[in-house]
């Protein structure tokens, strides 16, 4: 499991709307789309056809985004999902899209929502770019019961939901309603619940109230996790494990269970993820969602865990307990996945607590130089796309190229301010880059990607008549004034400091991969 933190101020907030066949997915999206509250959102559909939006048109900003009236860009689903949303995040960056704050995903009416949550929990850049925030469900009030006995994925979408609605309530007497919540709770006693006709739901109401913020939003980890729905109302008790508590308290039928464990003295962190790890490993297709929060030895504050089947979330650490209770507390929803059995491995755990185990997640690491003052950085995914963002509105400039070139290339900053032309081989897409660790003198050759040839292309028509690549504007020499630029970048970008001579090799050819060429030339500071 990794050991990275997750940035919650910077990342994009996702919410997934899923339903079965039928449940009034559209109608609730009709409505959302003309609602003010859905401005600085971006919605992904299916099909711009399936939703009546010529009356919302505002403007037409390609083939696949329209801006609509109520502030709000609309988007269908290309190919996979994983491309749209990469698309839509590096179009942001690139300036071609208004700076949305949440993006919101509509299913199709089969869809199982799992594998959507494990892509945006999973993606290397995903994990890092966006965040889930909340998981919502459509349920048909008038066949909502019927679905849920004849089909595992209406229980699934319902199972994992942080917000079900009830529609079409006007169609079916309130006995029908009330006996539908009742269900609903039973298997997803955390869900907030309400009910829409024409659905008359507002976003915020759906779409604002799980924040992953440990500066600012401890309250609404509470709302998130959610604890006391999960267990008896006469309260918990002490000890290891609160043993007492019936099993099945929460049991809708003998597939989906939900419950939540606590656990009273710290763990040890690695211990921890390693059980983590291995019961995510070993019984992922029955963990339909694993979240909690865990007081790990050694730390003043909890880290919060999120699994989704076999998929863990990076966890994070808050700056503070939501409230006294120091205790660890993990909710589990299951499919065929008794409580005791997972209790069990627990205990086992805490009994073989190694409390000299104190290290915590990291992001930093230590240089085996002599001198361990110096401290190693490297960029991940989310941080490399927001430099380039940033870098973006720095055009051609010769110190903004050069930090291109060096997260393109994985080379460190000397090397390329150093830089100079007879180094390329442009045809044969290679830079013979001078190695100074050779006795021999021997160059290294470095293959270049399609977007470091486009930069350098764009370079040549510039400053073709300099020897360096980047040249001084002020004399005959190489750039000098990358370090001021570096600090302005990563501040505009919101990126932890790092000098740049402890920044290790860091690879971002693989964020322009399959991207429309307008993209990648607005990224690398080219003109359209």
């Amino acid at each position: 499991m990794s050991n990275e933190k997750i940035n919650t101020d910077t990342a994009i907030a996702v919410s997934v709307i899923t339903g079965f066949l039928g449940s009034g997915k559209t109608t609730l999206l009709n409505y959302l789309l003309q609602h003010p509250e859905i401005d600085e959102t971006a919605v992904l559909i299916n099909e711009f056809g399936e939703v009546g939006l010529d009356h919302l048109l505002v403007e037409e900003l390609d083939d696949e985004v329209l801006l609509l009236s109520s502030g709000c860009i609309c988007c269908t689903v290309q190919g996979e999902l994983v491309d749209s949303l990469k698309s839509l995040y590096l179009k942001r960056l690139a300036g071609q899209l208004p700076p949305f704050k949440r993006v919101v995903i509509e299913t199709t009416g089969l869809a199982d929502p799992i594998p959507i949550i494990t892509c945006l929990m999973k993606d290397p850049l995903f994990k890092h770019a966006y965040r889930l925030e909340s998981l919502v469900t459509t349920v048909d009030a008038v066949h909502g019961s019927n679905q849920l006995d004849a089909h595992t994925e209406a229980v699934r979408q319902a199972a994992v939901s942080d917000k079900i609605v009830i529609t079409k309530t006007d169609l079916a007497n309130s006995a029908t309603v009330t006996a539908l919540r009742e269900r609903l709770n039973g298997f997803n006693p955390g869900a907030w619940i309400t009910t829409a006709i024409n659905g008359e739901v507002t976003p915020n109401e759906l779409f604002d109230s799980v924040k992953y913020d440990p500066k600012t939003k401890t309250l609404d980890v509470q709302r998130w996790l959610n604890e006391e729905a999960y267990t008896p109302s006469d309260g918990h008790e002490h000890g290891e494990h609160a043993h007492n508590h019936p099993i099945d308290v929460n049991r809708h039928d003998e597939h989906i269970i939900s419950f939540c464990i606590y656990i009273d003295q710290p763990i040890a962190w690695h211990s921890f993820l390693n059980w983590f790890e291995d019961l995510a490993n070993e019984k992922g297709e029955r963990l339909l969602r694993v979240k909690g929060l865990v007081n790990i030895v050694g730390e003043d504050t909890p880290y919060v865990i999120h699994c989704v089947q076999a998929t863990r979330h990076t966890p994070f650490r808050l700056s503070s307990w939501p409230e006294n209770d120091r205790r660890s507390r993990i909710v589990f929803i299951t499919y065929k996945l008794g409580k005791e059995e997972i209790e069990e491995s627990l205990e086992a755990l805490v009994k073989s607590n190694d409390k000299s185990d104190t290290k915590s997640p990291t992001q930093i690491k230590v240089s085996s130089n002599s001198d361990n003052s110096i401290q190693e950085r490297w960029l991940n995914e989310g941080e490399i796309s927001r430099i380039f963002g940033a870098l973006s509105k720095h055009a051609l400039e010769p110190s903004a190229c050069a930090l291109r070139l060096m997260l393109l290339t994985g080379t460190r900053v000397e090397d390329v301010c150093q830089a100079t032309w007879e180094q390329f081989d442009l045809d044969g897409r290679i830079w013979n880059k001078p190695n100074i660790n050779s006795a021999r003198g021997q160059k290294r050759r470095i293959r270049l990607s399609d977007p470091v040839l486009t930069l350098l292309r764009g370079l040549n028509q510039k400053h073709h008549d300099s020897s360096w690549l980047f040249p001084n504007a002020r004399c005959d020499g190489p750039v000098d004034d990358i370090d001021s630029l570096w600090k302005e970048v990563i501040q505009s970008a919101d990126v932890e400091y790092t000098d740049l001579g402890n920044l290790r090799p860091t690879l971002a050819t693989q964020l322009f991969a399959r991207q429309d060429e307008t993209v990648i030339q607005r990224l690398l500071g080219l003109p359209d």
